[in-house]
C-alpha cells in the first residue's frame, strides 16, 4: 500500500558542505526505491505556534517497508551526523488522508456562510 511521508526541514545555511553530503547520499537511495517528491513548500509566515521548519516536502513511497528501507540503509546511517548539522530542525512523518468529523456548523463557518 502506497505511503506518504512529510518532512518539516529547516536548513543551516552555514552547513552547505554537509547539505551536499546528505542529499548525494540520499536522492539515490529515494530512487532506488521508488520514492518521488510530489511537492515541496515554503513556510513563509506561521499564523499560531513557533517556526522551526521552514520548508515541507510531501514524499510519496510505494509502501512502508520502502521508508524502512531508506531510513534504516546503512548509505542513510551514514550521513546521520550531516543531516543535524545540515538540518537544525527536522522531522519525517508518515500522512494518511483522515476524515474529519463535522462539528455542528463548523464547515459552514470556515466557508463564510452565515449560520444564524
Amino acid at each position: 500500500m502506497p505511503v506518504t511521508v512529510m518532512a518539516l526541514v529547516s536548513i543551516n545555511e552555514d552547513a552547505v558542505e554537509d547539505l551536499g553530503i546528505y542529499m548525494r547520499a540520499t536522492q539515490p537511495l529515494l530512487k532506488s526505491v521508488g520514492a518521488v517528491i510530489r511537492q515541496r513548500f515554503a513556510i513563509n509566515d506561521v499564523v499560531v505556534g513557533k517556526q522551526d521548519a521552514k520548508s515541507v516536502l510531501v514524499v510519496d513511497y510505494p509502501d512502508r517497508a520502502a521508508v524502512d528501507a531508506v531510513f534504516q540503509s546503512p548509505e542513510y546511517q551514514a550521513v546521520r551526523e550531516n543531516r543535524d548539522r545540515a538540518f537544525p530542525f527536522y522531522q519525517i512523518s508518515i500522512i494518511e488522508s483522515a476524515d474529519v468529523p463535522e462539528a455542528a456548523g463548523a464547515n459552514s463557518v470556515a466557508a463564510g456562510e452565515d449560520t444564524a
